[in-house]
């Protein structure tokens, strides 16, 4: 996590829970810690709006080649959703992004965010 987002963690008591939510995602397979934030990157930003969405943007590494490049980009995508669930934060409609190597999701906070 970046330092602007721990900081916003910190000031909504829910620093514990984002960290603990990064360390389960960095155990999903084919999800690699970013080069600079040496985990996931999070925008926490919303919550200063009282809107309470978390987007994270995990790094991977699916390399083309794979044999089962397709079938492993859609366990990954399954993976982090259903993680995501257990941590009471839910899809929202917004696209999965795909930025090449990395994944944008946005999930909206259920109430133990709150």
């Amino acid at each position: 996590m970046r330092a602007r987002d721990i900081k916003i963690a910190e000031q909504f008591g829910i620093l514990k829970r984002c960290k603990a939510f990064e360390e389960d995602l960095l155990k999903i397979k084919d999800i690699v810690p970013n080069k600079f934030e040496d985990g996931i990157l999070f925008d926490l930003t919303s919550f200063l709006s009282d809107i309470y969405y978390v987007i994270i943007v995990p790094k991977y590494d699916i390399r083309a080649d794979r044999d089962d490049y397709w079938e492993a980009r859609k366990h990954l995508l399954e993976s982090v959703v259903a993680l995501a669930e257990k941590y009471d934060l839910h899809r929202t409609d917004d696209r999965i992004e795909d930025y090449g190597a990395h994944f944008y999701f946005v999930f909206r906070c259920g109430k133990s965010w709150r």
